[in-house]
């Protein structure tokens, strides 16, 4: 997801500063995040202080070696909220990966701040954060992984499939990051990624009261905000406005432009400021003769997230599910369609994730739900609430399964599937 932040008329480099607004209405910036980079053996991590203009920063800079991941944990126990700014060609992958679901269990924010790159093993560590940034000349890079005690690919891409899975990114983000060889480098792409269902947020060096400018055939469609820190603007095109009033501050995430027939599809998303709430949705379709908001109230991701596919000039949307229903929209001839139907098993690739997670039940040393709530709970209770709104799968049935499987100490592929996937 291609995104455009206000940073206060500065670019975010390693001496800027930039305000971000959370759900508790927090204004804070990040300053001086990373000052000096050093070659290093393992990567220096330290923790920047809190200070009244900038949140607690957790920098990783260097090459990551084996057992930073335990470093980075020891450094972030104590810490309940954080950036984790990165600077590193990358290194270990196994480090790279566990510091990863490691940013991903405190529920932190990741960036790659202006003019500093963050390749291979640094970049599946970025892609950790429950909000990822980057500065406008920063770089992050993928390549498919190479697991050396084995001398084979096969094994790393496995690892790294399953750690993307995790952390709920899609099937076509997954192959995305994995496609390039492993000696070759693919660079992020920003439109690439907002289709492919990748969030970020691209932090803009526009002035202040213009945060985003979307370029379309027709002209730009820009976004504005009316007061410096919340919380109220404005989509322009031309001279037609669309009023945004939200409870946090207000920054765009585009979702994606579309050339079809009647114009350009634009749709866009804005954090509802409110905890646990997802974002708000814009689509949009600017013509020759002006801009339409298409909008309802009913296109929306419970979860935050939606897949666009164009197919010709119809645009389709995987919304994902609401109250363990289907959620689909579709764009044709002018509007905007929304689609909510039941279905009777879970989705394969959710299902296969887990799975995964519960046949490693058989290796708990005890078989009681508070060592199983630690196990689980405590790391996945977001993806575990996501899960929850689709069919069949609930969290009581995935404990009773894994305490039969830790009791009995056999796990029987087939019988899990059809309690926890419904096939």
């Amino acid at each position: 997801m291609q995104t455009y932040g206000n940073m206060t008329n500065h670019r975010l480099s390693c001496d800027s500063h930039f305000d971000y607004l959370g759900c508790m209405r927090l204004c804070i910036s990040i300053a001086s995040i990373l000052l000096v980079t050093t070659p290093a053996v393992a990567a220096v991590i330290t923790v920047r202080e809190q200070t009244p203009d900038r949140p607690i920063v957790v920098v990783v800079e260097g090459s990551l070696a084996a057992f930073d991941e335990d470093q980075f944990a020891a450094k972030a126990a104590f810490l309940s909220s954080a950036f984790v700014a990165f600077s590193s060609d990358g290194g270990s992958l196994v480090a790279g990966l566990r510091i990863g679901e490691a940013i991903r269990r405190k529920g932190f924010s990741t960036i790659v701040p202006d003019g500093r790159r963050c390749a291979s093993a640094c970049a599946l560590a970025w892609l950790g954060g429950v909000e990822r940034f980057i500065g406008t000349s920063g770089k992050i890079s993928f390549h498919d992984a190479y697991d050396s005690a084995s001398e084979e690919n096969g094994v790393g891409t496995a690892m790294v499939e399953a750690y993307l899975s995790k952390i709920g990114l899609p099937y076509e983000a997954v192959t995305y990051i994995t496609h390039a060889a492993s000696n070759e480098m693919s660079w992020l792409n920003m439109s690439d990624a907002a289709q492919r269902g990748i969030r970020v947020t691209l932090l803009s060096s526009l002035a202040k009261e213009t945060m985003t400018a979307i370029p379309t055939r027709y002209g730009d469609v820009t976004v504005t905000r009316d007061d410096a820190v919340c919380c109220v603007g404005h989509i322009r095109f031309r001279d037609q406005p669309v009023e945004l009033a939200l409870t946090g501050l207000i920054y765009a995430s585009l979702e994606g432009v579309y050339k079809v027939k009647e114009g350009d599809l634009v749709v866009m998303s804005f954090p509802s400021g409110a905890t646990r709430f997802p974002p708000r949705y814009y689509v949009l379709l600017v013509g020759p003769d002006g801009m339409t908001d298409l909008t309802g109230s009913d296109f929306g991701s419970s979860d935050g997230t939606i897949k666009a596919t164009q197919r010709d000039d119809e645009v389709h949307f995987d919304l994902g599910f609401q109250k363990r229903r289907k959620k689909r929209a579709i764009y044709k001839n002018g509007t905007v369609t929304v689609d909510i139907r039941p279905e009777a098993t879970l989705p394969k690739n959710e299902c296969a994730a887990v799975l995964n997670m519960v046949v490693t039940c058989i290796r708990l040393p005890e078989c009681n739900e508070g060592r199983m709530f630690d196990r689980f709970a405590t790391a996945n209770q977001r993806y575990f609430n996501n899960l929850e709104e689709m069919p069949v799968f609930t969290s009581r049935n995935f404990y009773s399964v894994c305490t039969a499987i830790c009791t009995t100490k056999s796990y029987v592929a087939k019988r899990a599937r059809s309690i926890l996937c419904g096939y």
